[in-house]
């Protein structure tokens, strides 16, 4: 049976501990800058740059907030916010879904849903939203403080907590060998184009999803999900042969396959 072996969460103090924030995002670049943005207000940050590393961190380090990529690599942010919220142990975890927006002239409108998170932004309004919705999901005030209350410290004594792994290691095994794949360096080195493409395929795909949840409910029930989403499809379609070399283009379907896998997850999910 695996364990692991963490501090014990026991004596009682007054003070102020430092909110745990975990930011699901498979860009380097941008977790750096998050990661640098959040310390310097006094947060501490639990980088994940995919759906496996997202569930772990969860688990074991179980942080206050969970700011996700809603097109996440491995497992799309709309299936990590169902899994908090359906698990006992996590459900208290605030979920802040956070959107790439590939078209920002189209989308300037808030999503009909968010699929179970607390609150959702898009990423070129962290630096304006992003500490007050964070705040405000914690109950602080403005000034990021909260009322004087006591806290838990952690005190230097140690326990062994069993890791269930029924519906946890189970999905972790189911992700992993769908979605992320470990390549030779030249490999990855050919295929950075492609690994971009892809990218963009999920962020059209979620942004189509996420900004037309009722649409996509009924078409799915309905049958007819094509017609009524065949704007928003088009539009994706011309956006993506802009960015995407014909190189690139050629031979592959990533859009279409993405858009289709995504579907797919909400049938199951709608039970159809």
């Amino acid at each position: 049976m695996p364990f692991l072996v963490r501090q014990k969460q026991s004596a009682e103090q007054f003070g102020e501990a430092r909110d745990k924030v975990m930011v699901a995002n498979a860009n380097p670049h941008f977790c750096s800058a998050i990661k640098e943005f959040l310390d310097g207000h006094n947060f501490d940050v639990i980088l994940a740059k995919d759906g496996v590393e997202a569930l772990q961190f969860l688990e074991i380090k179980v942080p206050d907030i969970a700011l996700v990529d809603v097109a996440l690599p491995g497992m799309y942010g709309f299936e990590i916010s169902d899994f908090i919220k359906k698990s006992e142990k996590l459900k208290h975890i605030k979920i802040i879904l956070l959107a790439s927006i590939y078209d920002k002239t189209r989308y300037k409108r808030m999503p009909t849903s968010i699929y179970g998170a607390d609150d959702y932004m898009e990423m070129h309004h962290i630096p304006d939203q992003l500490i007050p919705k964070i705040n405000k999901l914690l109950g602080k005030d403005k000034e990021g403080m909260r009322p004087a209350v006591k806290v838990q410290a952690q005190a230097r004594e140690f326990e062994t907590v069993i890791v269930e792994q029924e519906d946890f290691s189970q999905k972790i095994k189911e992700i992993a060998t769908q979605d992320i794949k470990i390549e030779a360096p030249e490999v990855q080195a050919l295929g950075k184009a492609h690994e971009e493409a892809k990218r963009l395929a999920r962020i059209i795909a979620s942004d189509i999803i996420l900004y037309n949840q009722e649409i996509v409910e009924q078409g799915l029930r309905d049958g007819n999900l094509y017609d009524l989403l065949k704007d928003e499809i088009k539009e994706g379609l011309a956006y993506y042969a802009k960015r995407v070399s014909p190189e690139v283009r050629k031979g592959t379907a990533y859009l279409k396959n993405t858009f289709e896998e995504l579907i797919d997850k909400m049938k199951k999910e709608l039970g159809i």
